[in-house]
């Protein structure tokens, strides 16, 4: 057991592995969701809606925590918590590029059918990274 190298962070991170996402609700209860998402220049990126709640609890309380994670052997993941932005710009260029992360030559269409005037990213910059792979 023992943390990643940067080299294999960051070949782990271009994995299109579903990430949680953990925001605080106005009680301090944890509010955990499943996301995708796109780590760039060092930071987190997740494409949302401004409606959901956890937009709504960023808007009160800046900190999350994102984790991501393998399900099979090797075991590893990546865990890094931090204040997240919330901006529009250039909302629908990354957002294209999440879902080609994930849907592959569907991406179009499955951003066609999500994105909206209430589209958001979401950029948590780490101000705590922790990782693990099993040796």
């Amino acid at each position: 057991m023992s943390g990643m190298t940067p080299e294999q962070m960051a070949a782990f991170l271009e994995r299109p592995l579903v990430a949680v996402f953990v925001t605080l609700r106005a009680n301090g209860a944890p509010h955990a969701i499943p996301v995708w998402y796109e780590y760039r220049n060092g930071a987190f990126i997740v494409f949302t809606s401004s409606t959901f709640q956890r937009v709504k609890n960023l808007e009160r309380d800046s900190r999350a925590a994102i984790t991501i994670s393998t399900h099979d052997e090797p075991y590893m993941y990546v865990s890094a918590e931090g204040p997240v932005s919330i901006t529009s710009e250039g909302v629908e260029e990354t957002g294209l590029s999440i879902a080609r992360r994930y849907m592959g030559e569907n991406a179009q269409q499955f951003l066609d059918d999500v994105h909206d005037e209430h589209s958001v990213l979401l950029r948590l910059t780490p101000e705590r990274i922790l990782t693990w792979v099993e040796d």
